[in-house]
């Protein structure tokens, strides 16, 4: 008959409770739900919601293509109030005048205004955003982009039903269509979900671009992006950011509101990056924003290290001991250890996943979180050793 020492015992529990409570501190296995979520229900169904009249604003530069194709979802969205897009065009070098007028002719409800070539020293991007408030007549503005697209005509209703007396913004999802790769579909998921999830907990900290509804009355009144014109990005992070007080941000994540991104390139991809990184610095509740993702990835990793742990330690017992049955007691239970984490991870990411039709394999879901935190690790070194005016609006 043997026993089994206190030691073994201790691992051993430390082991698998570590699994399970790693696992649960993770953004997949917190549910991200809006206050009218309505399941499968289409939004036309609701009755008796005054649905206000909206602007919605698109900013182009060299976009002619984009805007050909998503202009007309924009312009037929099945609305019951009225409502206007207003295009702010930045200086352009392709067909974008002529893919205006021709949309001009058949959409009254189109509106188009230009960035002044005088303007110096901010950001034109801020710029036109401002510009297109300014000439928005609604006081509820929704902020997109000319790579954006609804995959609903009932989009702008559904972003629009959180619309009411307690609320100043409404944050959406969006992320990158199929076309894009894997990882930045994935990643875009995770990164939205902390701001998703911070918004309904209280105090918006951000929001991810391309879906964002607030009151033009609200922005005006704020002096819009003023203290921060200089920064060439960040407009929606600095909107939320700076206008969100508690419980006044609304987050909409019905699949008729969802918008789609263009996939970007490489080094797009890596300056959104390294442009975030600017923009987190001026943001505040930045530190209480970044606790979470920090936590889960500290003790994710910490999790891996202690079941290898584990394995390198019970042949060293056995070793040690003329009696293996505490190694093998070990061992089995970092064994356990890993199935636990890698199923209760990828049941809790893969339900997101599909929540939200990101389409991404489920074998690459374990390890795209893995690298999550090494891939940040690579931006935030990239962007030490970047020139720092890159970021800052110059004379044009």
């Amino acid at each position: 008959m043997f026993t089994v020492d206190t030691i073994t015992i201790v691992i051993s529990i430390t082991l698998l409770v570590t699994a399970i409570v790693t696992a649960m501190v993770n953004i997949f296995f917190r549910s991200v739900k809006a206050a009218k979520e309505n399941g499968n229900e289409r939004i036309s169904e609701e009755k008796g919601f005054p649905y206000p009249s909206v602007s919605v604003l698109l900013t182009i530069h060299d976009n002619a293509r984009q805007l050909e194709s998503h202009l007309p979802i924009f312009l037929s969205q099945d609305y019951p109030s009225a409502y206007e897009v207003i295009v702010v065009v930045d200086k352009c070098e392709d067909d974008t005048d002529d893919v205006l007028k021709q949309f001009s002719s058949r959409y009254p409800n189109l509106y188009v205004t230009f960035i002044p070539d005088s303007s110096r020293y901010m950001s034109r991007h801020k710029l036109a955003i401002t510009l297109g408030v300014k000439a928005a007549k609604n006081n509820w503005i929704l902020l997109t982009e000319a790579e954006c697209y609804p995959i609903s005509d009932q989009w702008l209703k559904t972003m629009a039903r959180n619309c009411d007396e307690h609320t100043d913004m409404v944050m959406g999802y969006a992320n990158y269509s199929g076309d894009s790769s894997d990882y930045h579909r994935f990643e875009h998921l995770h990164s939205s979900l902390y701001m998703l999830r911070h918004a309904q907990r209280g105090t918006a900290y951000g929001c991810k671009q391309g879906n964002l509804m607030f009151r033009k009355k609200m922005f005006m009144e704020g002096r819009g992006f003023e203290g921060n014109l200089k920064f060439v990005r960040g407009e929606y992070d600095f909107i939320v950011n700076k206008y969100a007080q508690r419980h006044n941000t609304a987050i909409e994540v019905h699949p008729d509101a969802w918008i789609k991104i263009e996939a970007l390139g490489k080094r797009e991809w890596n300056n959104q990056h390294l442009y975030y990184m600017e923009t987190r610095k001026h943001l505040k509740r930045s530190f209480g924003h970044r606790v979470l993702f920090h936590t889960d990835m500290t003790l994710l990793h910490f999790n891996y290290l202690l079941i290898v742990a584990a394995f390198v330690y019970a042949p060293i017992l056995s070793a040690i001991h003329l009696e293996t049955i505490h190694a093998w007691i070990v061992a089995a239970s970092a064994f356990m250890s890993l199935i636990l984490t890698l199923v209760l991870r990828l049941v809790f990411a893969q339900k997101t996943i599909r929540r939200f039709h990101a389409e991404i394999p489920m074998w690459k879901s374990i390890l795209f979180e893995w690298v999550l935190v090494w891939k940040n690790i690579g931006y935030k070194l990239k962007y030490r050793f970047a020139d720092k005016y890159d970021f800052i609006s110059h004379k044009i």
